[in-house]
């Protein structure tokens, strides 16, 4: 039996918040990822260092549940990617590699959009996504067309949008796409 792991004990237990045992993804006869193990504790900056090709994104794909393993098993914060997908997805947010916000919405609505989709209660999701705004530095650009913005802006606004439900787990695939600083520390719940 598992339980999620609560955000408030995340940084003091010895508990891995994320964890792969075996962790194997393959394309027919291509081994994109092979037998991984891997612990990262709550409050850990973890990074994937390697030449294109070798499985970053694939890991990630399947530790956010878009991908199922090959074999292996992995948690996220206790719940099983493959058993329990819909509860990792809530606990999680995931920068995809491709700049995907909306270009023909404002900041703020690509940041509504997406609290919307994470049922961020509707009382808290104006104070949210200022506070979201001002922490990557976006409060001016807030109510400009996305598409009229530089990529490390995107880039910006793209973070704030998936940490808007105060995710337990952030990741961020390809994370200096469009040429961004990251804020030295990001709030919990």
């Amino acid at each position: 039996m598992s339980t999620t792991i609560d955000l408030r004990d995340a940084t003091r237990l010895p508990v891995p918040i994320v964890r792969s045992s075996g962790l194997s993804r393959t394309f027919g006869a291509l081994v994109a990822v092979d037998h991984l193990d891997l612990e990262v504790f709550g409050g850990e900056v973890f990074g994937l260092l390697g030449r294109n090709g070798a499985g970053k994104s694939t890991l990630i794909k399947m530790l956010t549940t878009l991908l199922p393993p090959s074999e292996g098993t992995a948690r996220i914060a206790g719940l099983e990617i493959e058993a329990q997908a819909a509860d990792v997805r809530r606990v999680i947010g995931c920068v995809p590699q491709a700049l995907s916000a909306d270009g023909d919405l404002t900041g703020y609505e690509n940041l509504l959009v997406l609290a919307r989709r994470y049922d961020v209660p509707r009382r808290e999701q104006r104070l949210r996504i200022g506070a979201a705004l001002a922490f990557m530095g976006l409060a001016e650009a807030a109510n400009g067309m996305v598409k009229e913005v530089s990529g490390g802006m995107v880039r910006r606004l793209e973070i704030a949008q998936f940490t808007l439900h105060r995710p337990m787990v952030l990741f961020l695939d390809e994370p200096t796409v469009g040429s961004i600083r990251l804020p030295v520390a990001m709030s919990g719940r």
